[in-house]
Order: C-alpha cells, then structure tokens, then sequence
C-alpha cells in the first residue's frame, strides 16, 4: 500500500499500521521514532514544517500553530488525509517568508539544502539531516548514492551561532540523542541499533563508533546531525525507550541549568505514568548495605528529577580487572557482583553500568525495575539478577576477555556457579517479553540488520577455501550419526522383537500348559479305563445308551420305574403333589432342564421398563432353556415378557403350565417369523420392545448396557447384542452392507474377546436375534416391513429405516447373548425352510435401498473392514498412543489424554487407542470402549501392533503419541512406514522439569536426567508434525534451543459441563491438598508444606488439613496425624474427590519444581475453591481473572493462606473468579479452537 493509501486507513494509529504494515519507508514516515527530533525543543507560536513526518508534525499540532511545506505530492496528501484543516499547506516556497515564523524547522537534507539557499531569517531555526560523512555513508561502494547528505560545515557557515545535537542511530529512527556537551562514551555504541546501514562493511560499525567515541571524533562520523539556533535548551542528552510497552515508556534525559547536571526521568505516554510512580515506591523496596539508592524528586506525576553523579562506574573498575591474572579477574569481578545484589534480591536493574563509584561510595543510578508479582517467570531471582549483571558485562567486553583468558561465556558464567545459561536466557527473554511485548517486533526487529565487516568476510573466504574439507567431515560426521541413529533403531527392533518373542514363549507356556492339564486328565481316564470293573460297566453303558437313548421318553420312563422300586418313598411324593406331577411332565414335555430348575415365576409389573418379545414356533425346549436365562440375569429394570406363539404344536400351546408371567400373544393361523413379531408387538406395554430370538439364551447382565446406551444419546435409535455360539466363537458383533448389497456378520468365528469385537460403534445393522428399540420408534416405522415376509432381511431394512430418520444404529458389547444359530429357521438357503427366503429377500432390500447403497463400502477383492465396521467413512480416525489406558481418576496426565479423547469424539472423529503395556486395565478399558474407543490390548496386538498400524496406514488419519518415552517407541516407524501425520504431546517437559529439580536439590543425577531427556525430547518434536505443551512457558524454553520446532501451547485439561457451585464459606471447613504421589514434585510439595508451613497455619487456624493422592508411600502415610489436623485419605474415587472439594474452603498447591500447566490448579479451579500456590504451580495460568494467590516464600504463603481463610468475601470473590476463568479457557469450545486448524 503507499503512503497515501496508509494514512487514508489508518490515520495516527501508527502501531497497527506498523504491524500490519512493516517497512522502512513507513517506519521512518509515520512511527514515533522520529520525535526524539524535536519534542524536547521549546516551540511555540508559528511553526513552519519544511518536509513530512506524521508523528513530529501531531506532536508540534499540540504546541503550536503549524505550517507545512512539501513538494513531495504523495507525501503531502498523506499529511492532509491525517491533518486535514489542522495545518496550514503551503506549495510555493519562494513565496515564503521565514521571518512571519518563531520556529523554522527543515526536515531532511533535501529540505535543509534548500533553506540554506536562502538568507537566514531571525528566528529560531532547527535543521535535521544526514552527514555527508557519517558511518552509514562512509561505506561509498555499498552506499545509497540518491541520498542528499550534506556537509555540516556549509550549514554552520550558514546559520552562525548554534547547538549541534546527535540523534542516534540516525535522525528517522532516535533512540539516544548526544551533543556537544554529553558525547558518548566509549563501547556505549557497540550494541548498534541498527535499521539502514550497509549489509557488508569493511570494518564493524559499533565498533568504529567505539573507536570514534573513544578518540573524540564521534561528532565527525554521526550519521544525522540536528542544528538549533536560536534556542536555549537544557537538555544534552536523552535516551529513548520507545520499543517498550505503551505502559513502560520513558525516556531519561541529562540537562543542565546553571552549570549543574541534572537527570530526569519522565512518561512518554500518559499510560506510563504509574511505572515513573512505581520506580519511587520501589526504590525504597531496595535493601543494601553496600549501596546508596540515587533518590528523585517529583517535578510532577509523570517526571523525576535526580541529581548527576560523577564518578566512574562499576562497569569500568571491573574492566580493570581484566589486565590481571585471570583469579583476579574472576575474584575482582565477584566481589563487586557481591554488592550490587541487594539483600531480598529485588532490583533487577543491578547491572554494573547502573552503579558508580564517586570515591566514596557506590551508588545506584538506576533502579527502573524492581522485582513484583506480575514477574512469576523469574524463580531465582538473586541468580537471574546475577546473570544479567554478568551476560550484559561479557557481551560489552567478549574480546578482551576472550583474548586474554580464553574463556567462552559459558566457562564465564562457569565461574559464578552458573551453568545453565539456556535457561537463564529464556527467564531474560521472558523479562523483555514483559517490558516489550510487540514493540520491539514492530518498531526494531522486522528491520534489524546485522552488518558482516570486512574481517568477517575474509574470515568467511577463508574458511570457503576449507570447504571442501569441511564438507567431507560434515559428510563424515553425518554417516556417523546415520550409523548411530540406525544402531538405536536396530536396538529398539530388537528390543520389540525380544519383547515379541517372549511374549509368544509366555502364550506357548500357557498352551503347554492348558494341554498337560487336558493330557493329564485324559491319562487318568485311560488308566480308570484299563481296570476290568470299568471295562464291563463301560460294556453295558453303551448297551444301555443304545436300547434307551438319553433323552428318549423310554428312558425317562425306565428311569422312573427304577425310581419307584429303589427310591419309593421319593417317587410317592413326587407323583402325589401338584408340583411333582408338573416337573415329570415338564420333564416329558420340555426336557430334562426342566427337571432341574421346574416351573418358572416372572412377576407381573405395572409399567415394565422393556417388553422381551420371543417368537416361538414349536421348539419348547429352546423356549424354555430362554426364559431361565432370562429369570436368572436380568437384573436392574421391570420387564414383561411376550411369547409370540405362532401356532405351535408342541407344548409351546400350553407354556402357561410351566412358566407363570408370562404375555401370550398366539396367532389363529401361522403367520411366519416376521409378521409374528408385528402382532406380538402390538401387545407391548414396556417404553422399549426387546426382540430376542427363542433359540438364544442371555449371558449374565445383558440388559442394562442396552438401556443406558440407547439413553445415553438422543441420536441413538436402536441397540443391539454381541451373539456367540454354543462353544463361545463369536457368531456376530454387529454387521456390515456392502455397496452389492450382500452381508457380512462380522467377527463370525473369531475370538469374540478380541478387542475389534469389545467397544461401542455403529454399525449398518444388528441381527434380529436380538435387538432393541423404543416401542416409539417401532410404531413410528410400523414393524418390519411385510414385504420381506415371511422372514430375513427385515432386520437389515429395519436398521436402514432407523437411520432413514437421523437416528444411529449401534452394537453394544457388553450385553452377550448365546445363540442356536439356524434352529429356528434352518441353515440351508436352497431347501424348504425358511432360510431360503434369504436370498429372494436380499434382492427386495437392494431394490428398496438402492440409493443408501450406493454410499455403502465396496465388496472387492477381500475387502477391509477397518471402516465398514464401524460406518466410519468420511470420518478422520486419530490414533492415540500412550504408556497405559487413561486412570483419569488417579493421575492428571491420564485426566487431560481422557478428556481430550472424549472432546474428539464429540468433535465426530473417531479414536482408536493403543496403551503401550498392552492391558485391559478396568474399569478404564471398559469406559473408553463404551465410548466408542477401540482400545488396542492383549498379547497378540502386543506382538503383532507395528504390522497392525501399517497393513492400516491408509484408514489413520494422525498419530497423537504422549510422553516422550512412549513416543521414542513409535514414532520411527511411524514415519518412515507410513503417512500417518504424528502430534507429539509432551504432557510436560521434563528436560526442564529435571533441571528445575537439580537447581533445587544440587542432585547431580538430575543434571544427568535432563541432559537425557532434553536429547530425546527435542529429537520428538522436529520429527512431529507439531508438538504440544500445557503452557508458552515450555513453548518459549523450547525455541531457546530451535526455533524451527513447530511447537504450540493447548489448553491441557478439558471440562464438557460446569456445575453451579454454591460456594459458602460458612458451611466449608478444612484446607485440602491434592496430588499423585508416583510424581516427585507432589510429594516434595506436600512434605515442604508440612515442614515449613502447616504448623504456623495450624496455630492460627484450627482446621483439617486433607492429603488425597494416589501411590502414597509409607512416608507419606506416615504424615497422618489428627493432633496437628492432618488427615490422610489417599487414594479417593471420583464422587469423594468431588465431595472434599465442595466441602473445604481453600486448596493449596505448594509445589517447589515441575513444568508445564499443573493438573491440580485446574481441578480445584473447575470446582470453584480458592488457590494458593506457588509461582511453580501457576506457571502457563492465565491469572488475569485473579482466581489464585501466588506466595514463593513459606512466610508469605502462610500469611496468605491464613489471611484469605478468614477473609469470607475475598474467598467468594475468587470462587466466583474460578469459575469464570474456567469457563472462558477450559470449555470444549475455547479448547477446539486453539487446535482446530491441526486436526
């Protein structure tokens, strides 16, 4: 956009313009930059503006009546699309008369060139251009040659008396301005701000500066000059800090009014003006026995006034020290970073440039930034002040140090007992991440130029000579890393082939074993066979089982004869008694089951939950071996049962003899299978109709399982039951429609424990066997369709039918049933059964759905049923990989994978999960598989799960690997067999984590463990499509070490509802600590907590203290003690959990070390108590809703913990504030939409 265009849109909003809009031209048009030009000159009256600069001309609108000249028509009409008719215009400037104005200002060289073509006018004159001589401009082979820079000499000759000032780096971009009177000192220019100097030089420019700085001649080789005449200005120097945060903005200045020196401090915005408060607040915050703190006065609310101190500063007498020994050196240099560290290690700003020494004392000139809460990030703040002293001490003085010592700076930083620099980088970043925000983006970093000087370049051309060399040990270097990378992987196959192998030897063992068990038994039968006693009876067995067949009505006759001669008085009773006379005729009739378990009783009920419809043509044997199975495990729900009898012949006519309770529903004349359930349906009574083939008998719990998942969605329609055979193979678990329209019972034959069998899914549809719908839906549809009479395929339109109306079909697992597959209509599709009407029916179905069909899976070649299984088409699949099935209940890992998986759900993807131990954990695998999950357990996935993840590349969409030491296992073949894109959630970052403990503790171990975990962790995430952490903190740590890893930070812990918690602090009592103690930070909290604050807190207020974690050791058991009001609960379900929550006032998280957004904060939040943690705790927590206390120190978390206690409306206050935090950053919706755009 041009300049026109911009101010046309953004007008003075200069930030957003900026932003949006990054470029020199714009930068040195419109920023602020510019107005160290002129806003400390004294103007007022008439000011005539030769040139155009947005912000100096709004600055000098504020001060003066203002006047514009500018040839330059784009230029122009951008000051008139922002000013308007607040400025004069004026287009001839011949025409002008200088001398009608008070002020004259000129404006770049062009502009200055072209007034002093004229006769100076008396009245004060400012002249702001380029030195024909200056650093920029020296470089003539690299130099602009377009730019008008002038000579200083020509314009002194022409405006006489004068001041000269020297705005640095230049005149279009200000951040410090020197003059004659205060010139820079030497290094003080060798960090450059550098915007529009040469890319190549041939020397370094920061360090020409020094050199001209140090011999005087920095007046000589500036870049910009501003010349005042007519003026009386005190000011000699200033320092801009325009780059910083609107609210941070300051400049500091050096006048001089009667010959004396004087520093002011002062707001550049009014938004600053309390931070120019806070640093007098702050200063007497400082205590320091070897240091005198400068004291200000207030000129007024935005300005401080300070007297000058001569002396030399602390920056120079350690540079002294470098001329010594190095002990010296090091010594010297120790005891002065001895006195700068005040006693609370408060003043941040306590770099050695900051204190001088007038011969006396040292004093600090400049305590700008003093430690408060806002400044969580920096946790050792006596070390971190140290390092900043240090770092800025070495950067300013590296070659020297270098060149006499041979030390890097990190054997520097060595011999203060620092050695992790790369943190103490981070915590500064983050500190000029706090002052700065954007700014430093917006107004320097897009445009930094980092010059290479003539010596780096024949550094460069030397080492391209080496190239060659240097390549083939790169080459070299490279093919080791290869070698090392492929013996890992080599390693890990090995390791997974090893496990593989083991695992086969352990399932051959259990074999091996099952069989000597069956051999064993087998031998004594043969040995008992051998005997001669055996041999005859075995003889007459099998004369007897032949002349009366078991079963046969012979038998049972001889069987009650023989009853009556041995056993007589037993055969009078039983032939005596109503009741016996019904179990011999029930025997004769109905079989010998009947005999054992004799007539059945099922109540009669009201309102029955569900009505169990069983159609029944003869077969009573069947029937009744049904409804005993029925009597004996349904459990939990009322129900009625209708036999649906159509006509049968055998005792089925007169079932009200043996079974009581029962609705008979019995059709005049046959009607076949299909429209005998329509008239057994018409007599229902239940909320749900339950078909259930008579040829079935129900496994142990059945029932509920249907019912809580048809209530469990709306959108479910119909449920149906996992068939099994007699000999426990699998018959169905659901089934699938191809696109031809022909039909698959999937899983008929396998293991039905294999874990494709065991969790929730939709499926196309579930044999009529046994399945269940609202008595609703069934009216609403009108039964099976009666074109498929007399029976098959109803059950298949069925499904379809449901699905016609927006509802989903759905194969629950846990309910099993036993099914006689074929008894109640045959098995042969070319005979005179029923079944034959199977293939007719199918072509009826593929005509009524021929359009559904058509979006059905393809039945080709050995088609997969990965997808058709479950109607998964259209649907991304995510594969989540974690060390076990979340215990979400136990640990917080375990509650955010667990909370995430259910948010994806909803969101309609589909989640297969693979638990790296391979365990079907319960009740937590039974929980995921109701929702839908396929959880990947059991030994052959453990030995066969690479070739499973393969051979099914195609149908995963994204790998979602957790923790570093499971994803290190995967995410090689991943990547290199498949395409599957890989996410990597590191739940922390325990590089960081370990080393935040070695600080702590000193455990050199720990040291170790990071350096392992930072190897592996790092090596994760390049090769991950992108990383996930709880918080910016890991983000940020992260890119100090690669800023190429594609890292993010999401919202760990994930709620679906928020309850109305009432909180009233005069019906809750207690304080509560939550926390797992298989994780070493919780259990060093809890004992730190104890040793160094409880007692205090307890003195003071006399309450339980409640410890809830799960793995507690003896130790931490050990902790229980009632006398000090400490109560140990360990390991609690849910609903207890819950419960303390909402029963104690306060929750505290005491944490010491750790990393990443903290589990238990969250919780405690999403229950709506208060929280006092530490900075540890907080850390990746949005605190702006002010729902937690922060305390680092034992004294002052006891003080808050006490103080909040007893404060009943702050306690409500930050209730209220949890709750509102909670639903504005942990709801799904908040959550999806920070990681929507990866999935």
């Amino acid at each position: 956009m041009s300049l026109l265009e911009l101010s046309k849109k953004y007008g003075k909003d200069e930030y957003s313009l900026l932003k949006e809009n990054p470029s020199l031209e714009n930068l040195s048009f419109f920023s602020s930059l510019s107005l160290g030009n002129t806003e400390w000159i004294d103007i007022k009256g008439k000011t005539l503006f030769l040139g155009s600069q947005i912000a100096i001309l709004d600055d000098l609108c504020n001060k003066s009546k203002v006047y514009i000249y500018e040839d330059d028509a784009e230029r122009l009409g951008s000051v008139q699309a922002v000013f308007d008719i607040d400025i004069e215009y004026i287009s001839d400037f011949d025409s002008i008369n200088l001398n009608e104005f008070d002020t004259v200002i000129a404006y770049g060289s062009e502009k200055v060139s072209k007034l002093i073509r004229k006769e100076k006018p008396n009245t004060k004159l400012v002249l702001i251009f380029d030195n024909k001589y200056g650093m920029n401009y020296f470089e003539e082979e690299f130099g602009d040659k377009e730019k008008e820079a002038l000579s200083v000499k020509a314009v002194r000759e022409w405006i006489g008396e004068h001041s000269t000032y020297y705005p640095y780096p230049n005149y279009r971009y200000v951040y410090k301005l020197f003059s004659d009177k205060e010139m820079p000192g030497a290094g003080e220019l060798s960090q450059i701000k550098a915007y529009d100097y040469p890319r190549f030089a041939l020397k370094d420019i920061g360090e020409r500066f020094s050199q001209a700085a140090k011999t005087g001649d920095f007046d000589s080789f500036a870049n910009s000059y501003i010349i005042v005449a007519g003026g009386s200005e005190e000011n000699v120097y200033i320092k801009y800090n325009r780059t910083r945060l609107p609210k941070y903005q300051i400049k500091t200045e050096i006048r001089i009014k009667d010959d004396k020196k004087y520093v002011v401090k002062s707001a550049l915005k009014r938004e600053s003006i309390p931070h120019i408060l806070g640093m007098y607040d702050g200063k007497k915050r400082i205590k320091n026995d070897s240091v005198t703190v400068l004291e200000g006065t207030f000129k007024n609310a935005g300005e401080m006034n300070f007297p000058f101190v001569n002396g030399k500063s602390l920056s120079r007498l350690c540079e002294d020290y470098i001329e010594k020994d190095i002990n010296g050196f090091i010594e010297g240099v120790k005891e002065y970073l001895k006195k700068i560290v005040d006693e609370d290690a408060l003043n941040l700003d306590a770099i050695f440039d900051n204190f001088i020494f007038d011969g006396e004392k040292f004093i600090a000139i400049d305590c700008e930034w003093i430690f408060d809460e806002s400044m969580d990030f920096i946790k050792d703040r006596e070390l971190f002040i140290k390092y900043r002293a240090l770092h800025i001490f070495y950067q300013n003085n590296a070659d020297k140090i270098q060149n006499n010592f041979s030390l890097t700076e990190t054997d520097f930083m060595a011999r203060f007992g620092i050695d992790d620099i790369d943190g103490m980088d981070f915590i500064e970043r983050s500190f000029q991440d706090y002052i700065h925000g954007d700014y430093q983006e917006v107004y320097l970093d897009n445009y930094f130029v980092e010059t290479i000087s003539h010596e780096t370049l024949n550094e460069g051309l030397e080492a391209l000579a080496e190239l060659p060399h240097a390549k083939n040990k790169i080459i070299e270097l490279s093919e080791i890393n290869k070698d090392r990378e492929l013996i890992v992987k080599e390693l890990t196959r090995l390791r997974t082939l090893t496990d593989n192998h083991v695992n086969n030897l352990g399932i051959i063992i259990d074999n091996l074993r099952h069989e000597n068990e069956e051999l064993s038994k087998t031998l004594n039968v043969y040995n008992s066979n051998l005997s001669i006693p055996f041999r005859i009876r075995r003889k007459l067995s099998t004369i007897y089982n032949r002349k009366y067949p078991k079963g046969s009505v012979e038998r049972k006759k001889l069987n009650y004869r023989l009853m009556s001669i041995f056993h007589p008085i037993k055969y009078f009773k039983l032939t005596h008694s109503e009741q016996g006379r019904n179990l011999i005729e029930g025997e004769f009739k109905i079989g010998d089951l009947y005999r054992e378990k004799g007539k059945l009783n099922f109540p009669y009920v009201e309102n029955p939950k569900v009505s169990i419809i069983i159609p029944v043509y003869n077969q009573i044997h069947y029937t009744y071996a049904c409804l005993v199975s029925l009597l004996e495990n349904t459990q939990g729900y009322d129900y009625e049962i209708i036999i649906a009898d159509d006509v049968s012949t055998d005792a089925t006519k007169e079932i009200d003899n043996f079974v009581s309770g029962l609705v008979i529903a019995r059709n005049v004349t046959n009607q076949g299978f299909l429209k005998n359930c329509n008239n057994a349906a018409k007599k229902a009574r239940g909320e749900y109709i339950f078909f259930l083939n008579n040829d079935t008998t129900v496994e142990k719990d059945w029932l509920s399982p249907l019912i809580k998942l048809l209530e469990s969605d709306k959108g479910i329609g119909m449920v149906g039951s996992k068939l099994i055979y007699p000999d426990g193979r699998l018959q169905e678990a659901g089934g699938i429609i191809w696109s031809d329209g022909s039909g698959w019972n999937y899983g008929r034959c396998d293991d039905p424990n294999k874990p494709e069998y065991n969790y929730v899914r939709d499926v196309d549809y579930i044999s009529g066997a046994a399945i269940m719908l609202s008595r609703k839906l069934w009216e609403d549809i009108g039964g099976f369709d009666e074109r498929y009479a007399p029976a098959y395929c109803e059950d298949s339109d069925l499904a379809f039918e449901v699905r016609k109306r927006g509802l989903r079909v759905v194969y629950q697992p846990l309910s099993v049933v036993v099914h006689f597959e074929g008894v109640s209509n045959g098995t042969d599709v070319n005979g005179t059964g029923l079944k034959r009407y199977q293939v007719e029916n199918n072509k009826k179905l593929q005509e009524k759905w021929s359009e559904e069909f058509k979006n059905q899976y393809d039945n080709v070649g050995v088609p997969n049923g990965f997808r058709a299984r479950e109607r998964s088409m259209g649907k991304k699949v995510i594969l989540f990989v974690d060390h076990y099935v979340p215990t979400f209940d136990k640990d917080a890992g375990s509650k955010t994978t667990f909370q995430y998986i259910k948010m994806f759900i909803e969101r309609g993807y589909v989640v297969k999960f693979l638990p790296d131990n391979f365990a079907k954990s319960e009740p937590y695998t039974g929980i995921l598989e109701q929702m839908g999950v396929e959880v990947l357990y059991g030994n052959e996935m453990r030995t066969n799960i690479f070739e499973w993840i393969e051979s099914n590349q195609a149908n995963i969409d994204i790998a979602y690997l957790n923790r570093p030491h499971i994803a290190t296992k995967y995410i090689d073949f991943i990547k290199e067999k498949t395409d599957i894109k890989i996410i990597y959630y590191g739940h922390d970052l325990h590089f960081l984590r370990e080393r935040r403990e070695y600080e702590l503790t000193g455990d050199v171990e720990r040291k170790n463990a990071s350096s392992y975990w930072k190897s592996m962790e790092l090596d994760l995430m390049r090769k991950a499509s992108i990383s996930y952490y709880p918080s910016n903190v890991e983000v940020d740590y992260i890119h100090t070490f690669d800023k190429k890893i594609n890292a993010k930070a999401i919202t760990a812990y994930v709620f679906e509802k928020f309850g109305n918690i009432d909180y009233n602090p005069d019906i809750r009592e207690g304080v509560l600590f939550v926390g797992g103690f298989s994780h070493p930070p919780n259990a060093d909290a809890l004992k730190y907590f104890l040793d160094n604050m409880w007692d205090e807190i307890y003195a003071q207020i006399k309450v339980p203290f409640y410890i809830v974690g799960s793995n507690a050791t003896d130790e931490i058991k050990a902790l229980h003690n009632e006398a000090k009001g400490i109560i140990f609960k360990g390991f609690v379900s849910e609903e207890e959990l819950k419960e303390l929550y909402e029963k104690v006032r306060l929750v505290v998280v005491p944490l010491r070390y750790g990393a990443g957004v903290k589990g238990k904060v969250i919780e405690a939040l999403y229950y709506n108590d208060p929280v006092i943690t530490t900075g540890v705790g907080a850390e990746g927590i949005d605190n702006s809703y002010n729902q937690m206390l922060v305390a680092d120190e034992p004294g002052d978390f006891v003080n808050k913990c006490v103080t909040l206690y007893n404060d009943k409306e702050a306690l409500k206050n930050m209730s209220k504030a949890a709750d509102d935090y909670v639903k504005n950053k942990h709801s799904i919706e908040a959550v999806w939409d920070i990681i929507r755009e990866d999935f």
